[in-house]
């Protein structure tokens, strides 16, 4: 992967190439190694490596932009002259901000790691066997996915501004199948060395072993203990929401909520620089600073992500994005949530999301890898799958207990808690496994 300084020279030579009013231009070097297994046998595996420069330029409020994976000299003048002539022509862009200058970028937690970019597939085969072989001594079969990848992004304009960022990031998520039951765990991670392979095999064949054999119940309201893997799929719906424009609009249910009670007092969401566990970029969008934000505080709506159309045209700080999504939790576990649930179910993962209604962000989905009865503080049995109807704005408004947050990952990453939660609506049952 080329280093900081040549990064920045490439740009700078891009930059260069332009002669027409204000420009921008990006990096993105992307390198990807994924393993894929199923019933019990690696089934795929691939490796790719992509670099990729785009310029931007603007011309009188018109903009045009061209990419190129090729990155010579002359590749880099034919991309510089296809943008100029597409910002020649384009129509002008009535929401057009001028390009940000330098900035002054924060201190993050380190977020690329070696043993990450020099994994092998010879490894990631270990490490697939480690769950196969946890998944045969239980008489089930594994399937899966383990993908380790490195990237570096980089922005530069003509008004000064350079910054760059790279970093590694390892998921690797199994689902254990049994015969009448599935259990599913994923890990998270930047570094390599910090994946326990052992935990995700024993966590998933554990989940798979409860989840045997379900029971029909009947649907209903609720009170649910959502794992953090179930918060995540939750959650993610409501971090694509917290736009300023969009609440303005009346197009979410953040409309008019600035300053007022929309959740449950325990719920607090922000944007936070400092977790190592979690180590966000030090900047966003257009090469803008990331700065600590609180979106929600112990349930009050203090700030909506502000795009740099939008702040500018309310007066406001632009953000540079809106994750990763932090939401604080409490000194407790899973299991002491089950302990004071009188009765409920316990919610292992959801999937099949899917919008009912935007405005209120009304959602429907289905339950998957495990969904258990709680009596009295325990867990009694495994039930059949359901299908919910719910918005995550009452989810978290009827928020009775949290767990101590873990790195849940997939579109939007998040440090979450387990949610215990009450009055979720079930609709209806399937006999799905």
């Amino acid at each position: 992967m080329r280093t900081r300084d040549e990064i920045e020279a490439l740009l700078r030579s891009a930059l260069g190439r332009v002669t027409l009013g204000e420009a921008e231009a990006g990096f993105q070097h992307d390198t990807l190694l994924a393993t894929r297994f199923g019933d019990n046998a690696i089934t795929q595996n691939t490796a790719a490596t992509t670099e990729r420069v785009t310029i931007d330029v603007i011309h009188d409020g018109r903009r045009g932009s061209a990419s190129t994976n090729t990155l010579d000299d002359d590749a880099l003048a034919a991309a510089a002259r296809r943008a100029e002539a597409i910002a020649r022509h384009a129509p002008p862009d009535p929401e057009h901000v001028a390009l940000p200058g330098p900035q002054a970028y924060p201190a993050t937690p380190p977020a690329f790691f070696e043993d990450t970019d020099a994994v092998t597939p010879q490894a990631v085969a270990g490490d697939v066997g480690v769950v196969v072989a946890r998944a045969r001594a239980a008489g089930y079969t594994a399937s899966g996915l383990f993908q380790a990848s490195t990237h570096a992004h980089a922005v530069a304009n003509t008004h000064g501004l350079f910054a760059h960022h790279a970093h590694t990031a390892v998921d690797f998520s199994t689902t254990i199948h049994g015969p009448n039951g599935s259990g599913k765990a994923e890990q998270s991670r930047n570094a390599y060395g910090r994946v326990d392979v052992a935990r995700l095999a024993d966590t998933a064949v554990a989940n798979a072993a409860l989840a045997q054999d379900p029971r029909p119940l009947p649907p209903g309201d609720y009170t649910v203990i959502f794992e953090p893997l179930a918060v995540g799929e939750l959650l993610a719906f409501l971090a694509w929401t917290l736009s300023a424009r969009d609440a303005a609009e009346g197009t979410t249910p953040f409309a008019g909520t600035l300053g007022t009670q929309l959740f449950g007092d325990k719920v607090s969401l922000s944007l936070r620089l400092d977790d190592p566990d979690l180590p966000a970029p030090p900047f966003g969008d257009a090469g803008l600073a990331m700065r600590p934000t609180t979106w929600v505080d112990r349930g009050v709506v203090r700030r909506l992500h502000h795009n740099r159309y939008w702040a500018a045209r309310q007066g406001e700080t632009p953000d540079a994005a809106s994750w990763p999504l932090f939401m604080a939790g409490e000194d407790r576990s899973v299991d002491d949530l089950v302990r004071a649930c009188s009765r409920g179910l316990l919610v292992k993962n959801l999937w099949y999301i899917r919008f009912v209604d935007r405005r209120s962000l009304m959602l429907t989905g289905m339950t998957r890898d495990g969904l258990f009865l709680v009596e009295d503080g325990q867990v009694r049995h495994p039930v059949k799958n359901l299908r919910w109807n719910e918005s995550p704005i009452t989810f978290l408004r009827n928020v009775v207990g949290l767990s101590r947050p873990e790195r849940v990952g997939g579109w939007v990453p998040a440090m979450l808690p387990a949610v215990m939660s009450e009055a979720f609506t079930f609709t209806s049952t399937t006999d799905s496994i």
